[in-house]
C-alpha cells in the first residue's frame, strides 16, 4: 500500500511527464504560445535548436518561437522518451531522449538526437519549466 507522500510523488511525476510529452506535441503542433507559457520568466534554456540559447521571457518567446516555425518547411517530428524523473517537494527534473527532424525551406531535412534535462518548479499547484539543458549525441 502507497503512503501518502509515495501517492503524491507518483502523481507529480505523472503531472511532469505529461508536461514533457504535451511539450513534444506542442513543437509538432507548432504551438509557440503553449510552449511559451509553460517557461518561468528567466529561465535559461540551453540547446541546439532554435532559438538555441536563450533565457526564457514569455512576451517574446511565443514571437522568437512563431518566426521559427515559419522557417521550417514540412513536418516537425519530435518524439521524447523518459528515461528519469526525480520530484523533490516543489522542485523536479526530468531527463528525457528526444528524436527530432525538422527541415528548414530550402535546406535538407536535419535528425537529431538529443539528451534532454528538464528542471521544473511547482508555483501555485503548477509545474513550470525552471530550466533546460539540452545535448546533441
Amino acid at each position: 500500500m502507497l503512503t501518502s507522500l509515495e501517492h503524491e510523488r507518483r502523481i507529480d511525476e505523472a503531472e511532469i511527464g505529461w508536461i514533457v510529452s504535451k511539450r513534444a506535441a506542442a513543437m509538432r503542433a507548432r504551438d509557440a504560445d503553449w510552449l511559451a507559457a509553460r517557461y518561468l520568466p528567466g529561465a535559461p534554456v540551453v540547446g541546439p535548436m532554435p532559438p538555441i540559447t536563450r533565457i526564457a521571457d514569455p512576451q517574446r518567446d511565443a514571437p522568437r518561437l512563431w518566426q521559427w516555425f515559419d522557417h521550417l518547411q514540412g513536418r516537425i517530428r519530435w518524439s521524447v522518451r523518459i528515461e528519469r524523473t526525480r520530484v523533490d517537494g516543489d522542485r523536479a527534473t526530468c531527463r528525457c531522449v528526444e528524436q527530432v527532424s525538422v527541415r528548414a525551406w530550402m535546406q535538407r531535412r536535419v535528425h537529431l538526437r538529443l539528451t534532454t534535462t528538464i528542471g521544473l518548479r511547482r508555483i501555485n499547484q503548477v509545474w513550470l519549466i525552471e530550466w533546460e539543458h539540452a545535448v546533441a549525441e
